[in-house]
């Protein structure tokens, strides 16, 4: 279903580069950038397994693990709504990334991670409106994102007493906040350095675990903090 919609989201984004790219009009009102980064993409994620189980002589087991990204491409697709002058706008911005990884932890296990994040926006001087002639400018977004951590095989986290191993697969929503810092380079080409910050907190979350459900299929105390820094490249500004 995730990938149904996310095919469905690139669809649209595609007949949006469509229009962005023609003169005038509607198409002077999306934005386009596509960059990413190397190792500024952290996560650390951390939960308590069997939490619900003391009655049955099963003692919780704690665990933290630090995501750490290797690599990741993100591509930004971008709206302004209302135009508050040449150098002022508000906009509507999906912001999906890839990533591929590591988690740092006791046991050490390759990662991976999409985020599909839907953010509003303010935006300031460079890259605002087609209109502005400002060399620099920046940008302050909220909003949510849809995490699937990871795409691929559990990610190994702990131990439990016996010594299986136990991991994590899951996805979830989580609030983000987004700046940018917009600069031009060589070839009046526009170039963004971009921060980005999550945090989520949740009685519990459910893991898709291959292992025993019953007892490693809910993650209780749940929390996530995330920051990366990013380089983009405008592809139609």
């Amino acid at each position: 279903m995730y990938m149904k919609r996310l095919i469905q989201l690139v669809i649209c984004l595609s007949i949006l580069t469509t229009s962005a790219f023609a003169k005038g009009g509607i198409g002077e009102k999306f934005f386009f950038q596509l960059g990413g980064t190397v190792g500024a993409d952290v996560m650390n994620m951390s939960g308590v397994f069997c939490k619900d189980a003391e009655a049955k002589g099963i003692e919780p087991i704690e665990f933290s693990s630090l995501n750490v990204n290797f690599a990741t491409i993100s591509f930004v697709g971008r709206a302004n709504f209302l135009e508050i002058s040449n150098n002022s706008s508000l906009s509507l911005a999906f912001r999906p990334a890839i990533s591929i990884g590591r988690a740092m932890n006791d046991l050490g296990s390759n990662s991976s991670m999409i985020r599909l994040p839907l953010t509003i926006g303010f935006n300031s001087g460079a890259s605002a409106t087609v209109a502005t002639r400002a060399k620099t400018g920046f940008s302050f977004d909220l909003g949510a994102e849809f995490i699937q951590y990871p795409l691929g095989n559990a990610v190994d986290v702990c131990r439990n007493e016996g010594g299986q191993v136990l991991n994590v697969k899951m996805n979830w929503i989580q609030p983000v906040a987004v700046v940018g810092v917009k600069f031009f380079g060589k070839k009046y080409l526009c170039k963004e350095l971009n921060f980005k910050a999550c945090f989520m907190s949740m009685g519990s979350i459910d893991n898709k675990t291959a292992i025993d459900s019953n007892l490693y299929g809910t993650i209780y105390d749940w929390q996530s903090v995330g920051l990366m820094v990013s380089f983009l490249q405008y592809l139609n500004y």
